[in-house]
């Protein structure tokens, strides 16, 4: 996991400590290094652990953009540069002497089709080291499409995709390409009703929703009617913004009034299984506190409310939590309302929407 040790006070402390080590061995520093003598590399380490602490300097192989490291080798200390992956890093000429130097990887160091290298150039020759930097976490924006059958493909969007595993659940996906932000796969026989994640070098991500679980995405499934209260502006194929948009290449875009509502009616049959709804939403406003009602197949018995704000949230409502709508079991349908409650008219943005298990 990569941390930004340059605004941790735990940084700087152990600079303070590696000057003092660094001054008490300069003496011994010049033993065994000889004037002219090519550079060598011994190993890297991180310069601090995962949670912020003076590392043991364990030796690793793979580092991050904006971390420190600790560079142990010989005739080092007339080191003229350093590069990761071809790309130049500063150095402090103070945290150098003949066998350590302590550097920090520029934090615009490219991480996808380089050479995986470290190279130090010094007054008397060129060393380099296998050494990859490895790239952000990855962040999965959606796949296409949720409701997607075993053995077709689906397409993944996100960042940082680099030499990706996609999983299905805990079965593995055919990775037929993929660029740094977009992943085109195939499921595995055994994938509905699962969720999908993306890992790579630097971490895994997974997506919320789970494959054969959505009612909205792009489109309606099934004999689905829509219709607002007091003649609200609707857009279910909204794509004037990809920003507004979360997953796929289409969102519900609702122009509300007031106290309005968009309605959702005679959704396909919800398994016995599903244990609530689920969706994204977002609003060009951020909503006043318990604002946005859900009332589900024309009930006001129960009406769950939550907060929109003007970044997608993921939500989930359970049919039979209290929290929820107070069902004794689940519905083999799903007619929803999204009420506007907040009094104010605002731009509503819906995408997404079906069940989870």
């Amino acid at each position: 996991m990569k941390i930004n040790y340059l605004k941790s006070l735990k940084y700087f402390l152990l600079m303070l400590a590696s000057f003092t080590i660094l001054s008490a061995c300069r003496d011994d520093d010049n033993e065994g290094g000889m004037a002219g003598a090519l550079p060598a590399v011994d190993y890297v380490a991180p310069a601090v652990d995962a949670d912020g602490n003076p590392s043991d300097l364990t030796p690793t192989s793979v580092g991050f953009a904006n971390n420190t490291y600790i560079i142990k080798g010989s005739n080092l200390a007339s080191v003229q540069h350093i590069y990761f992956n071809d790309y130049e890093t500063a150095f402090n000429t103070n945290l150098v002497t003949n066998t350590h130097i302590i550097v920090t990887v520029n934090e615009n160091t490219p991480y996808a089709d380089v050479s995986n290298k470290l190279k130090i150039v010094t007054g008397f020759g060129t060393v380099e080291y296998d050494f990859t930097i490895a790239p952000p976490a990855p962040v999965l924006k959606g796949f296409h499409s949720i409701n997607a059958a075993d053995g077709e493909t689906i397409v993944i969007k996100g960042n940082y995709f680099v030499d990706p595993v996609v999983n299905v659940g805990d079965l593995p996906a055919t990775v037929i390409s993929n660029t740094l932000t977009e992943i085109t796969a195939t499921l595995p026989a055994g994938s509905q009703g699962k969720k999908v994640s993306v890992t790579t070098l630097s971490g895994t991500a997974t997506y919320q929703s789970q494959i054969g679980t959505s009612i909205y995405d792009d489109v309606f499934y099934g004999a689905v009617t829509n219709s607002t209260w007091s003649g609200d502006v609707y857009d279910i194929a909204y794509d004037a913004d990809e920003a507004n948009i979360k997953q796929g290449s289409k969102a519900i875009k609702w122009q509300a009034k007031a106290y309005s509502g968009f309605q959702i009616d005679n959704s396909p049959e919800i398994p016995a299984t599903a244990k609530g709804i689920r969706f994204y939403a977002k609003a060009k406003n951020a909503t006043d506190p318990n604002s946005m009602k859900l009332v589900l197949n024309y009930s006001w018995n129960t009406t769950p409310t939550i907060t929109i704000t003007d970044t997608y949230q993921y939500f989930e409502i359970p049919f039979a939590s209290s929290a929820g709508f107070g069902l004794s079991s689940t519905p083999s349908t799903m007619n929803l309302t999204f009420n506007n409650a907040s009094g104010e008219e605002n731009d509503i943005y819906l995408d997404d929407i079906g069940y989870y298990y």
